[in-house]
């Protein structure tokens, strides 16, 4: 019997939640394209009620103001592609595929030094948290191997 609360459908829900996020990043930048990016920016940053003179919205509008066709196709191609990955790891973790436990602790412990360096290079509580919570999978799904092996 699968539990609702294990940690194992928080995983779940942790690459679920990924997976809609990239997703939405994704097709975002690939279908404004064409548009201003610090015009589209501005407007939905009202649309959301973010205060314009916001930390996160200078930060946005640098990222914005850099933008190039070339790298925006790129970002967002590379968004749906992390997607893809995601939601891949979420479906077998569901499903409980006995190949889906090593997929999940291969591409999440790939990208920790990523994690880290981008860490060092500026601290930020997000990226801090989901470090950790990327380290605490792998953690979880090394130690139970018991999950998958009804499948094998």
């Amino acid at each position: 019997m699968r539990s609702s609360t294990s940690p194992l459908m928080w995983i779940i829900a942790f690459k679920a939640f990924k997976t809609v996020s990239l997703v939405a990043l994704g097709i975002t930048l690939l279908a404004t394209r064409r548009g201003d990016p610090v015009d589209l920016l501005t407007r939905f940053a009202l649309a959301v009620h973010l205060p314009l003179s916001s930390e996160l919205f200078d930060r946005a509008l640098r990222l914005a103001m850099n933008l190039t066709l070339r790298r925006q196709t790129a970002i967002g191609v590379t968004a749906l592609g992390y997607a893809l990955l995601m939601g891949s790891e979420g479906i077998a973790l569901y499903l409980r595929k006995p190949w889906a436990r090593w997929f999940t602790i291969i591409a999440t412990s790939s990208l920790l030094p990523i994690e880290i360096y981008e860490i060092v290079r500026e601290v930020r509580p997000l990226r801090v948290a989901v470090l950790l919570a990327n380290v605490a999978v792998v953690i979880y799904l090394v130690k139970r191997k018991d999950l998958f092996e009804g499948d094998a």
